[in-house]
């Protein structure tokens, strides 16, 4: 359940590559020892700092640091940080890194997966691995990379925070979910933060780790906008869908081996937590884990994007959240045209929101941007040249076929706040948000808004087609 991060289109604005230097002193036991339920108070995190290093990029310099976050009575976090560089407290963003492979920490199950280089290996250090398990796949990375990626946060003058699930060195459901409050709860004690204005982004399996680090996040720093993409929501669900779903809609024997031989891995997770199976496992407990369990957790807002042929996190897993909060869930569906099918579409996060991707980047991160930046702020959004007209054109072709296209007006109308400056590195072009819309617009549906009427236009919804 992977997806591409922001680090793409960053490092396109950024136009240089970051350099950084670092070193890791300490080491940790990666148990899992969780608590049954995650405290949402600020109680106390213990810092310490294994490495620091810079980014070095556009003329400037943004310092960052390794840290170790541990709470007592659970296993260790580690996350990187990069901490305001204005006087006073700053708006900062949260990043849920799941499977990124980190050597720092001082570990010895980082040095066995760094030494193995990026590719599938066994999980074995999963607690329950064994005969039959499904490798995993490992992704190493950088501080240099978590630089890029950040980038576009820090030249908007926010704290970064990415915080590292480590899916390859074991651990179950509820470690993840400690993860992600230890970075949480490191926001809530560190003075440079405005914990008026937290974000938090993350997708698919990282959608998940965000949404419960708006779930438990300390009263003191509720986050006040959230991205999801493609999140699992709903792990009962989820289970039912891998389990009885997908063996009633995929009649191919080799590809459901597929689903299952993908899904094993993070079953084992799952179940190690909620202790087997919701239909067929008596005891079983998905109370913590499940849609209601968010419903009545969550007070952020989040944007949901999601595609309606994601064969992964079903999206009616995304629909079903929506209806339960639409006051606090915003979707958007990236949509296909035709019917599905199921023995040929292979298990990923669906077809257009992968030839959509850089377009998902530009939007999610401008979500984010406008609601967490100054009132008299610039706020420079990058995007790739053609990729948002090429978007539209699908989403007009759906119009043609009576498809609900709604949710899309309101992303287009956020990219012609007033604050917005559109940047494509590749030709070098900066232009006004409403001008850079007012383009796109015409350009699909032969209209002829400028960057003065665009804004009351989108109000009432995309042109006809």
């Amino acid at each position: 359940m992977r997806l591409f991060s922001t680090t793409l289109l960053s490092l396109a604005l950024l136009g240089t590559v970051p350099t950084a230097c670092c070193s890791s002193t300490s080491s940790a036991s990666n148990s899992c020892q969780g608590p049954d339920v995650t405290p949402t108070d600020p109680g106390s995190v213990q810092v310490t700092q294994l490495g620091a290093g810079e980014l070095n990029a556009a003329g400037q310099k943004w310092p960052y640091q390794l840290l170790k976050l541990e709470v007592p009575g659970r296993a260790a976090t580690y996350a990187q940080w990069f901490p305001p560089r204005k006087p006073g407290v700053s708006p900062t963003v949260l990043i849920t890194k799941p499977y990124d492979g980190i050597t720092w920490t001082g570990e010895a199950v980082d040095a066995k997966w760094a030494s193995r280089g990026n590719g599938l290996h066994p999980d074995d250090s999963e607690p329950h691995h064994g005969p039959g398990s499904s490798p995993i796949a490992f992704t190493p990375t950088t501080p240099e990379i978590i630089s890029g990626e950040a980038f576009i946060y820090l030249a908007h003058d926010f704290g970064v925070l990415a915080v590292f699930g480590r899916f390859y060195a074991g651990g179950d459901l509820q470690n993840d979910r400690d993860d992600m409050n230890a970075g949480m709860r490191f926001l809530a004690q560190t003075s440079s933060v405005d914990t008026t204005r937290i974000g938090v982004f993350g997708g698919s399996w990282g959608g998940y780790e965000a949404l419960y680090a708006a779930a438990d996040a300390p009263a003191s720093v509720i986050p006040k906008v959230g991205v999801a993409v493609s999140p699992l929501s709903d792990f009962a669900q989820e289970v039912d869908y891998v389990s009885r779903v997908v063996p009633s809609r995929v009649s191919d024997p080799a590809m459901r081996t597929r689903y299952q031989q993908f899904f094993e891995p993070y079953f084992r997770r799952i179940f190690a937590t909620t202790g087997g199976d919701p239909v067929t496992t008596p005891g079983a407990d998905y109370s913590r884990w499940d849609a209601a369990h968010l419903l009545d957790k969550v007070q952020t807002p989040f944007l949901i994007l999601h595609d309606d042929w994601d064969t992964l996190i079903p999206v009616e897993h995304t629909r079903a959240l929506v209806s339960l909060a639409p006051h606090r869930y915003t979707p958007l569906y990236f949509q296909n045209a035709g019917p599905v099918n199921w023995n040929t579409l292979a298990p990923d996060h669906g077809p257009t929101l992968a030839a959509n991707g850089t377009v998902l980047i530009t939007l999610s991160v401008a979500h984010l941007i406008v609601k967490l930046g100054a009132a008299e702020q610039t706020l420079l959004i990058p995007h790739a040249d053609g990729t948002v007209r090429t978007w539209l054109q699908g989403v007009r072709a759906l119009q043609r076929q009576d498809r609900d296209v709604t949710d899309v007006a309101p992303r287009l109308l956020e990219l012609t706040d007033p604050r917005v400056q559109m940047y494509e590195a590749t030709v070098g072009s900066v232009q006004p948000g409403a001008a850079f819309v007012a383009a796109q617009v015409n350009a699909v549906w032969g209209t002829a808004f400028t960057d003065a009427t665009i804004r009351a236009a989108l109000e009432s919804g995309l042109p006809t087609p």
